[in-house]
């Protein structure tokens, strides 16, 4: 099962490499200028990557979750369904804390544009031993999606009884989207605030890292794997289009 037939894996890659190179880890915007970036779609579906920058955390930096930005923008590209990202290092973390820029206008988006659902996009360490973890608030953020999304991402080689590291699918254990004391992930604000399904997706760098930028924070060279970036460009993509399609 593929999303985009016509595009070459290498032409799918360069496009997701271009996108990630706009996005800018280390810098600041200028004055008063927000540190996230909102694009428009045409279908109900909102694509969320909070963490594509270095953020602050407890006035501690935490480092960028590279590629995150530029695959919802790819995905998002593709599919016509809205995108909201971080393309300037940022002062805060959206998926901590309440009140920040970010969380407001994608609830001006989310009301705005009738979404039906939220996909937030990060990224993991290399240590970890899944390609993919899906984080529901433990079925709470998506009762009625949940299973469709397992099954699905399965049909793109991703399970949780994968003997391949990479494409073991980890669901609501490491990664819950419930966040800790004291945080606000985005998945539990748009469930319980906004009233709308969503779900988190932590990515292992190898399904989305192309090749590490020199301005990354991690200084080791790092490049994922081609073919299984595919698979995770087709499998989000056409991920995408079955929310879409799906009653509100």
């Amino acid at each position: 099962m593929r999303a985009i037939k016509e595009t070459s894996r290498s032409a799918l890659l360069h496009r997701l490499r271009e996108l990630e190179v706009d996005v800018r880890y280390q810098e600041f915007a200028e004055q008063d200028a927000e540190d996230f970036v909102y694009t428009p779609g045409l279908i109900p579906v909102l694509l969320s990557a909070p963490h594509g920058t270095v953020h602050t955390r407890q006035d501690k930096p935490k480092q960028e979750d590279e590629y995150t930005s530029g695959f919802a923008q790819l995905v998002a590209e593709i599919t016509d369904a809205h995108v909201i990202f971080t393309r300037y290092r940022s002062q805060t973390d959206p998926n901590w804390y309440s009140d920040t820029p970010y969380k407001k206008t994608l609830r001006e988006v989310v009301e705005r544009e009738a979404i039906r659902f939220v996909l937030d996009i990060h990224g993991v360490a290399e240590h970890r031993k899944f390609g993919i973890a899906l984080g529901t608030l433990r079925r709470k953020s998506c009762p009625n999606h949940r299973e469709a999304i397992i099954r699905h991402l399965e049909k793109f080689g991703f399970k949780q009884d994968a003997v391949k590291v990479l494409h073991r699918l980890d669901l609501d254990r490491g990664f819950t989207a419930e966040g800790i004391e004291g945080q606000e992930t985005i998945t539990r604000y748009v469930w319980e605030s906004l009233a709308v399904p969503a779900a988190q997706f932590e990515l292992h760098p190898a399904l989305r890292i192309v090749e590490r930028r020199p301005e990354a924070t991690e200084p080791e060279p790092y490049q994922g794997v081609p073919a299984l970036i595919e698979v995770t460009i087709n499998a989000f993509t056409t991920l995408v289009y079955k929310l879409a399609a799906s009653s509100p």
